[in-house]
């Protein structure tokens, strides 16, 4: 009987139930991806770490306040394009210089491979701590106006209002 039940489903153009027993799979997109890069990382010079655990804590604080949201899919693109594919690639490009040659990026910018590497996270994290503001506001700006709204409905104690 499930055999023909199976079949009827999959004629009607509904998908095959999942086989009983198993848990029904889940979508790539449900599932947060591990960041490829983390504070940790055996390449990062020790003063880039704070830096990265920040940029990383950013990213998946706006991740988790954008996922049920459509409208900001275009912000949980960009944190997941800095972390999937910016991030790794600033970092990987930085321990390539071979540590011998990295004076030639003082020479040639003034400040060392590290100094520029801090530079780079610091325009990231401030990149998104401005798109965490602007995810907030709605919210501010509702509480403002409960706040409001509560201060002119309650606020006086005038029996007439």
């Amino acid at each position: 009987m499930a055999g023909f039940l199976d079949r009827l489903v999959t004629w009607l153009g509904g998908p095959p139930p999942p086989p009983s027993g198993l848990p029904e799979p889940v979508s790539a997109a449900a599932v947060p991806s591990r960041p490829s890069i983390l504070p940790d990382d055996a390449r990062l010079p020790e003063a880039s770490r704070p830096l990265v655990a920040r940029l990383l804590s950013l990213i998946a604080d706006i991740e988790a306040r954008t996922q049920d949201d459509a409208v900001l899919v275009s912000a949980l693109t960009e944190v997941r394009q800095m972390r999937d594919d910016h991030l790794p690639r600033l970092v990987t490009s930085y321990a390539e210089i071979p540590a011998a040659h990295r004076a030639e990026i003082f020479r040639r910018t003034g400040r060392s491979a590290s100094y520029n590497l801090n530079q780079g996270f610091e325009r990231m994290i401030e990149r998104l701590e401005t798109l965490s503001r602007s995810l907030a506001q709605d919210d501010i700006d509702s509480f403002a106006d409960n706040l409001r709204f509560i201060e002119h409905r309650y606020g006086n104690d005038d029996p007439s209002r």
